[in-house]
């Protein structure tokens, strides 16, 4: 079968060249795009995990990765934001490394690369700071490496390893505990190598002690850094949020989601391969029914796949977020090509290989508030190569329906060798260029043309990150602006999804949490009266007048800013309580402070 030029271009070239463009593609995109949300979120936790992790008690679920970031920071805390994006970088690469190693004895090098090439794409929409979803899918794959060579090899440590990895990422974050799950794997694999019951059960102890010898190990750290009152506590909180069916992080919605997504993902890949399949078909019974534009087919053809060039182009530029129906097509497809490999006559490696991938596919995003969007494009290091050299490896298809068995009215669909390669060649040549598009036009949270991205924030955490000149002007003028109501250590409240702000000032979030926006309104006002009472301080409040999790901020004048009226009414008692006053405002934030800071012993709070 002939290979597009992408893939010979993919297969032929040196595999330390293809590194190299592996890291160039992420550093390229790192030195744009300020995002107020996610990214103060984790830099923040980073910034106080050692010097005041009460502050940022809500990311405690995060407890390894908030470990493994903030010392990051003490080792490099000249680049600041910077730094914890090259960080991710590194760790992407370490991952593609781990994927790349794993499964190259078992595909075709040109479907391999391009796979993991596109997965790295895929992450260009994703938070490029160092977080949580980072250092779960180089655990996730660490543990994979693992538990494959030691069922493949018989090697009893690797498998005991593999649990501690598990471990790990359950500290990394706390529903990758469901990462167990992966002993179906060596159930699996001892029904495909004819085990006895005995040796998979050998098997699967040393992945489970792996798994517990690591869980108490860390436990034992995190006491001796007391941080486990802080980590018990943060438990106590997301049984509380996770209880309440109103809360968008609670355990229905997030479950309702993930059946939906997943859904959504099967959808999107039947209905595009049935889509393809059809107009080959079309295509190719109208080339036999009119024969006399044979010459001009070939000119239609390349016609057809203009235009879809530039709706790809188009697409990308207005409306990023499609990138989303793209991933779930591969998402879908990823689990129908797991079923056809498990369930069919591959060999006995591969299937043990592609039933981890479609397990870390359906258990890493679990637990994510938006699932396959965010969380699941780490969770694909295995399955999207896995499909992609499925997908190319197919030669032709065909299938016939017999409407009457008398009269033999039949419907007949096919796609022959040739069209299979146009389909293929066009598919591939698409994907990438949509995606790189997307690239270009998705710096997280801060969707501007890039051209114009060249103004900095005078702050030397965010030193040589470039945004618009609009939010540059703005947070420049926040910073100037509180620097003369607040200094470095001093708690502040940010209301209500500014992170960033914390990070950028070095002041501690009052609420136990840099983003109060993330409480339902219960706990938002328990946490305020707790922290009252905890600190006896009135903190200077920072308000935004419009949303942060908007792309264009502060350019989204026109939006009526929906805050959550039950939370805006605790919030507004708590500054008329206290007798605050409005002392400072920009087009885009409030800042007010109160009539005494210190709160008298006497008073209970709120």
């Amino acid at each position: 079968m002939r290979k597009s030029f992408i893939e010979d271009f993919f297969e032929g070239m040196n595999e330390k060249l293809f590194f190299g463009l592996v890291i160039l593609v992420q550093i390229v995109f790192i030195y744009q795009g300020l995002d107020f949300t996610d990214s103060g979120f984790d830099a923040v936790f980073y910034q106080r995990i050692f010097s005041d992790p009460a502050s940022v008690q809500y990311n405690f679920m995060y407890w390894l990765t908030g470990v493994i970031g903030g010392s990051w920071l003490r080792l490099f805390p000249g680049p600041g934001l910077l730094g914890l994006r090259i960080a991710s970088v590194i760790c992407t690469t370490l991952t593609f490394g781990i994927s790349y190693n794993l499964l190259k004895n078992y595909l075709q090098t040109g479907s391999l690369r391009l796979g993991l090439f596109l997965v790295v794409l895929f992450l260009g929409t994703a938070i490029r700071e160092l977080n949580y979803n980072d250092i779960s899918a180089l655990f996730f794959m660490c543990a994979s490496w693992f538990l494959f060579a030691g069922l493949t090899k018989q090697k009893y440590l690797h498998l005991f390893i593999a649990g501690m990895f598990i471990a790990a990422n359950m500290f990394a974050r706390l529903p990758n505990i469901l990462g167990l799950l992966l002993v179906i794997a060596i159930w699996h694999s001892g029904y495909l190598n004819r085990l006895t019951a005995r040796q998979t059960a050998i098997h699967t102890i040393l992945f489970i002690g792996g798994f517990l010898a690591l869980t108490f190990l860390l436990f034992l750290i995190m006491k001796g850094m007391h941080h486990d009152v802080i980590f018990i506590n943060n438990l106590e909180l997301i049984k509380r949020m996770g209880s309440n069916p109103g809360n968008s992080h609670g355990l229905y919605p997030l479950f309702n989601l993930y059946l939906i997504q997943y859904g959504e993902g099967l959808i999107v890949s039947i209905v595009a391969i049935v889509a393809l399949w059809s107009f080959a078909a079309i295509w190719r019974r109208l080339k036999a029914d009119i024969p006399i534009m044979k010459a001009l087919w070939p000119m239609i053809k390349y016609l057809i796949l203009a235009v879809l060039t530039i709706i790809c182009i188009y697409r990308a530029r207005t409306n990023p977020d499609f990138w989303f129906y793209l991933f779930l097509f591969y998402a879908g497809t990823s689990l129908i090509v797991g079923f056809l490999i498990i369930a069919g006559r591959q060999p006995k490696d591969m299937q043990l290989l592609t039933a981890i991938g479609c397990i870390t596919l359906l258990i890493l995003p679990a637990g994510s508030h938006h699932v396959l969007m965010t969380a699941g494009k780490y969770a694909v290091w295995i399955m999207v190569p896995i499909t992609v050299d499925y997908l190319l490896n197919i030669r032709s298809l065909s299938s016939s329906v017999i409407i009457s068995e008398n009269n033999r009215h039949a419907y007949e669909q096919a796609i022959n060798k040739n069209q299979m390669d146009s389909l293929r060649n066009g598919s591939i040549f698409l994907t990438l260029l949509y995606i790189l598009s997307v690239s270009y036009y998705y710096p997280h949270s801060d969707r501007t043309n890039r051209i114009n991205m060249r103004f900095e924030v005078p702050n030397a955490h965010v030193s040589d990150i470039y945004t618009s000149p609009e939010r540059a002007r703005t947070v420049s003028e926040l910073l100037a602006a509180s620097a003369r109501y607040v200094k470095a250590n001093d708690f502040v409240l940010a209301y209500d999804c500014m992170p960033m702000y914390y990070y950028l000032t070095d002041t501690r979030p009052f609420m136990h949490n840099s983003w109060p926006g993330l409480y339902d309104d219960s706990v938002f006002k328990d946490e305020l009266k707790k922290s009252l009472q905890e600190t006896r301080i009135c903190p200077v409040v920072i308000m935004q007048k419009r949303s942060t999790t908007a792309n264009n901020w502060p350019l989204n004048d026109k939006e009526v800013y929906k805050y959550r009226m039950q939370t805006l009414g605790y919030m507004q008692n708590f500054l008329k309580s206290y007798q605050y006053r409005e002392v400072w405002e920009n087009d885009f934030f409030k800042i007010f402070i109160p009539a005494i800071r210190h709160l008298p012993v006497s008073d209970p709070g709120l």
